[in-house]
C-alpha cells in the first residue's frame, strides 16, 4: 500500500520549532513522529522553508540568521519529511547566515551555481557582491 503523503505549511513547522502554543506544538510533534516512523511522508515546498526563515527572523521570534538557518536545516534533514531542493535550500541557509544576505538572494546565488549560471541581473548588488561565484549584471 502506498505511503500517505501530506503537505506541511509554515505555521505547522513554526509551532513545532518554537513550542508555542504548546497544544499545537504537541500536535505537530506527534505528526512529525509518525512521519519519522514511516507511517506517512510529509512534503514541504521550498517556499515554506523560505517563509519559515523569514518568520523566525521577524519581529515575532527575533532569531539571528544563524539560528533561523539551524532550525530550517533541522527540518530539511528530518526523516519522513521530503523537501524539494533540500540540498540547495540547505546551502542557501548557510550562505544566508554566513554572508548576512537575504535568504532569497542566497537561494538565487546557490540556484545559479547549481545550474552553472555565472551572472545574475540585479539592482541589489550589495548582497550579490558578497557571493564569490556570482557576477552581478548589468
Amino acid at each position: 500500500m502506498p505511503q500517505e503523503k501530506s503537505c506541511v505549511d509554515t505555521c505547522f513547522l513554526l509551532r513545532y520549532l518554537t513550542g508555542t502554543p504548546p497544544e499545537q506544538a504537541e500536535e505537530a510533534e506527534r505528526v512529525l513522529r509518525q512521519a519519522q516512523a514511516g507511517a506517512m511522508q510529509l512534503v514541504v515546498p521550498a517556499m515554506v522553508i523560505a517563509e519559515l526563515i523569514w518568520v523566525l527572523e521577524s519581529s515575532v521570534f527575533k532569531l539571528s540568521k544563524a539560528e533561523a538557518a539551524e532550525k530550517a536545516i533541522a527540518v530539511l534533514n528530518m526523516k519522513g519529511v521530503k523537501v524539494e531542493n533540500a540540498s540547495l535550500l540547505e546551502e542557501a541557509a548557510v550562505l544566508h547566515a554566513e554572508l548576512n544576505i537575504d535568504f532569497t538572494d542566497a537561494y538565487l546565488a546557490c540556484f545559479a551555481k547549481a545550474k552553472s549560471i555565472g551572472g545574475i541581473y540585479t539592482f541589489d548588488r550589495a548582497h550579490f557582491q558578497r557571493v564569490p561565484w556570482v557576477k552581478s549584471l548589468p
